[in-house]
């Protein structure tokens, strides 16, 4: 009698013991699938305006190191320049520890998008090198989007590209060379996010087995 109490209260400590091993996982790891899913945009809204900071730098360097016609460079730099003032409410926000709602980001996404279209539209159409801005856009959205909704927005960028690219006289095989690479880097964005859900689906559903059978034991040695 006295060496089965003995042995149950081992397990008992053991199991104890690995769950406070597990003590430093995240918490929204213990959390629901759909929970971990709206946190995913909470914590993914620094990558995005991060990005975009990136996009804001960078395409308005390129637009002065080769600027196009007079014209055509006050639009782009008027473009550039709402989009580092939208980024700039979204940065301030963020600094405040006040995340946006889910909306404003993915519409914030979705004007990136359309922004890097317009800019390459008004360019040299297919002969624009602003074509590179698509990918970090598609990057920061990608690793935080659900799946769906990243494939809309990565399938519309690609048939808006290919318009573009098909009205300026844009050869077909590089045509399609560059939307397979738009698509590859959606792809690959949200790829990363699936296997990040799907570990943290894994130690969560751990966890709980592992409280389950804690009190199941605890409930035997009373």
């Amino acid at each position: 009698m006295s060496q089965t109490y003995v042995e149950k209260k081992s397990q008992l400590e053991e199991a104890e013991k690995a769950a406070q091993e597990t003590a430093f996982l995240p918490k929204d790891t213990w959390e629901s699938p759909e929970e971990i899913s709206s946190k995913d945009l909470a914590f993914g809204q620094p990558v995005i305006v991060t990005m975009r900071w990136i996009l804001v730098v960078s395409g308005l360097l390129l637009i002065l190191w080769n600027p196009d016609s007079l014209p055509i460079m006050r639009v782009q730099i008027l473009i550039i320049f709402l989009l580092a003032l939208a980024n700039f409410y979204l940065h301030s926000q963020l600094l405040m520890k006040r995340p946006v709602k889910d909306e404003v980001v993915f519409a914030s996404s979705a004007v990136d998008l359309i922004l890097v279209s317009v800019l390459i539209l008004i360019g040299s159409g297919f002969e624009s090198r602003l074509l590179v801005y698509y990918f970090p856009a598609i990057v920061s959205f990608s690793v935080v989007f659900p799946t769906i909704l990243t494939a809309t927005y990565v399938g519309t960028t690609m048939g808006a590209y290919g318009l573009i690219s098909i009205a300026t006289g844009g050869d077909f095989i590089t045509i399609m060379a560059r939307l397979i690479m738009i698509a590859a880097i959606g792809y690959c964005g949200n790829l990363y996010l699936r296997i990040e859900k799907s570990r943290r689906e894994d130690a969560r559903e751990s966890r709980e087995r592992l409280l389950d059978q804690i009190q199941e034991r605890q409930a035997t040695t009373v």
